[in-house]
């Protein structure tokens, strides 16, 4: 899978769905709040539909993400896991981990 992403002029986040085999990623850059999370539970919600084995967020570039963002990407690993779904999250961004650090959330969503 090929990761070279770049948000559009204007967009705060830009999400995007990769699917290799059995494995699907979910592309964020950009900034991740409140605005974001439509576009990033309509994108997951798609790719979860397709039953996938393995569902990867690839973080890497997130610039900024709050408590709306992280409670989507936990809801995200919760609704994967009812639906025998990994989910895990590769190469975190720092503003990522700092935000996960900050409410503990190591284990729940780092580990994938």
């Amino acid at each position: 899978m090929s990761y070279e992403t770049e948000p559009s002029v204007g967009d705060v986040l830009y999400v995007e769905a990769k699917y290799d085999g059995t494995e699907a990623a979910i592309v964020l850059a950009g900034e991740f709040d409140l605005t974001g999370t439509e576009p990033f539970w309509g994108t997951f919600s798609e790719v979860l539909g397709t039953r996938p084995v393995t569902v990867t967020v690839e973080a890497r570039e997130l610039t900024f993400i709050d408590s709306s963002g992280l409670a989507a990407m936990a809801r995200a690993r919760e609704a994967a896991s009812e639906a025998g779904v990994a989910f895990g999250i590769r190469e975190p961004s720092p503003a990522l981990r700092r935000i996960v650090e900050i409410f503990g959330l190591e284990g729940l969503l780092l580990d994938g």
